[in-house]
């Protein structure tokens, strides 16, 4: 039972990316894309097919877009934008570039939330993920012990 608690908290530590700096990381292959615009928008509700945003130029070092809210850098294999606020709210997000014929190619995309839930969450699985070891020694050594004292009488 402690086996499947700890594999699933392990995998919602390692899921959730959430934080009070939400990021996106887009993972990029082709060498030219370094010189194409870079976009960032909200996927339509309507439409999945369409998205509301801004593209950008990345050059080197880091980006701040709308008042810094956004932060943008380039490893030279992916650019990942981390978010502080997002102006147009709640929604999936993508990011990628766009070509010469101004068709955007989404690189990746990721649920952005306002929601307090986040920041909470990012605090709380930590606490729990201590929790749990701290809790199966706790039972562990109980459960001796009460073995222990059932032989002896």
């Amino acid at each position: 039972m402690n086996l499947i608690t700890a594999f699933l908290l392990m995998i919602l530590i390692g899921h959730s990316t959430s934080d009070h700096l939400q990021t996106l990381v887009c993972p990029y292959e082709n060498r030219n894309i370094s010189q194409s615009r870079r976009v960032w928008c909200k996927r339509d509700v309507q439409d999945e097919n369409c998205c509301t945003g801004f593209s950008f130029q990345l050059g080197t070092g880091v980006l701040h877009l709308e008042d810094g809210n956004i932060q943008v850098q380039d490893d030279g294999k992916a650019f990942t934008i981390s978010i502080k606020t997002l102006a147009q709210g709640d929604g999936v997000y993508w990011c990628g570039f766009m070509t010469a014929d101004k068709i955007i190619v989404k690189l990746a995309e990721n649920y952005f939330s306002t929601a307090p839930f986040n920041f909470v969450w990012s605090i709380l699985r930590w606490i729990l993920f201590i929790l749990l070891p701290l809790m199966t020694i706790s039972f562990h050594i109980y459960s001796n012990r009460k073995h222990g004292d059932a032989k002896t009488t």
